[in-house]
């Protein structure tokens, strides 16, 4: 590592909250904020659960009203979805915004929110580095799935229907002021949902600490990241109440993000957008199909790197590593198997070669190249 390399390192969430139960903390941050208005953004699958009757509870103490709720439903987030919670945000004039849920609950409420001060819609306020309004509501996510990082990162992408790409948002106005990390929350993850999320947090972890953006501060974080998910994302899919596991994966997701959000990802993520957005596959399922063979692609690249990270995985080599805790994890599988055709895999190949993330890419890949890679995943 060449400690006299000029770096940049981009991080705007302002607190970082950790701890068994430290969701009760948002009483204190609604006092100290003066929020009275309270919205909450959340995923549909808690819409009866208790641990949002007892966030109303603990916000009613501290003298905030929830003036409303919006749910986000069961799928990555679109266009749609987006517009209709910017609706239920402007409705009530929020103090304090809080997103409970994945990624997509997290990506949701960030856009929806930005738009409140920015007006244009959806699509209009999509974009790299976008010269965003902040809007004056306290914003505090709270994760319940170890993947996405979306909690700590200026990131967001949303679906939007019919297109073989996704939209991008990234501004240092979009990101959550604090985040409340309760590995508590992760709980109630089902088994293959904490095997997708954390496979993805992996991705991100590996994906960053490769990236040609990659510098002295994200490493030390993408690799811990790398070194936590190996160790304890077996442990987490197979026994779920795990407190040591489900902290470890929380912990290693928000670090992963801490590191992509400067040096972007790669050619895993740059072909998993479109197969969501293209076959609706879940994001942490595609980042699991794609990533074998995008490994066998870049560790020529890697240099010493990826004998570092084989090291982690106790494999001889970074492919069969991955190949590996894919398999423990329960994600083996091909795209054949999801009968993408001659004609589909093309597609995918084009729309992948679309995303920003390709240049940050350790090995420089043309259409061919990802031809290539796509092949290999069958």
């Amino acid at each position: 590592m060449d400690l006299s390399a000029r770096f940049e390192f981009r991080h705007s969430t302002r607190q970082i909250l950790f701890g068994w139960g430290v969701r009760a903390e948002l009483g204190r941050l609604a006092q100290q904020h003066a929020a009275r208005r309270c919205a909450i953004v959340a995923d549909a699958i808690f819409r009866d659960a208790p641990v949002l009757h007892a966030l109303r509870d603990v916000l009613g103490t501290a003298g905030s009203t929830t003036a409303a709720v919006f749910w986000v439903p069961p799928h990555e987030p679109d266009t749609a979805v987006v517009e209709a919670c910017h609706q239920v945000l402007q409705s009530v004039d929020p103090d304090m915004v809080i997103a409970v849920g994945g990624g997509s609950t997290m990506d949701a409420a960030k856009v929806a929110r930005i738009m409140l001060s920015n007006p244009g819609g959806v699509v209009a306020n999509a974009g790299f580095d976008m010269p965003h309004q902040p809007h004056r509501s306290l914003f505090v996510g709270l994760p319940t799935t170890a993947g996405t990082g979306s909690e700590v990162s200026e990131m967001a992408v949303i679906s939007r229907h019919g297109s073989d790409i996704k939209l991008r948002y990234r501004s240092a106005a979009l990101p959550f002021h604090v985040a409340v990390l309760d590995p508590e929350l992760c709980l109630s993850m089902p088994r293959q949902v904490t095997a997708q999320t954390g496979f993805d947090a992996f991705t991100h972890a590996l994906e960053a600490h490769v990236s040609t953006a990659a510098n002295v501060m994200t490493e030390p974080l993408s690799l811990h990241a790398l070194m936590l998910l190996a160790q304890w994302l077996p442990i987490a899919v197979e026994h779920g109440d795990h407190r040591q596991a489900r902290s470890a994966c929380l912990l290693a997701s928000m670090q992963a993000a801490l590191a992509f959000n400067t040096t972007q990802l790669g050619l895993c993520h740059a072909i998993a957008a479109p197969l969501g957005a293209m076959y609706q596959v879940a994001h942490g399922y595609a980042n699991a199909l794609a990533l074998p063979a995008v490994v066998a692609f870049n560790e020529p690249a890697m240099g010493a790197k990826a004998a570092a990270i084989a090291a982690l995985l106790r494999a001889p080599s970074v492919r069969a590593g991955v190949a590996q805790l894919r398999q423990t994890v329960g994600l083996g599988g091909s795209l054949d198997a999801l009968g993408i055709d001659a004609t589909g895999r093309e597609a995918l190949a084009v729309a992948a070669l679309k995303s920003g993330n390709i240049r940050f890419n350790p090995r420089p890949v043309d259409l061919d190249g990802v031809r290539g890679v796509i092949e290999a995943m069958r």
